[in-house]
């Protein structure tokens, strides 16, 4: 969207940087999320093949 067209400049300029810091807070939160589950699925994966190793 073209902040320009309905904000003057300076404003969408700091309006951008704003967006542009919540969103970058928000991808990391994300790769977070996903480091974890990524490492849930290795350890429920490992354990699976522990148990299956007791039969």
């Amino acid at each position: 969207m073209k902040l320009t067209r309905i904000l003057p400049k300076f404003l969408a300029k700091s309006y951008q940087e704003e967006d542009l810091r919540r969103t970058e807070i928000t991808l990391q939160y994300h790769k977070g999320m996903v480091r974890v589950l990524e490492q849930r699925v290795a350890e429920g994966g490992a354990e699976l093949d522990r148990l299956g190793g007791l039969k």
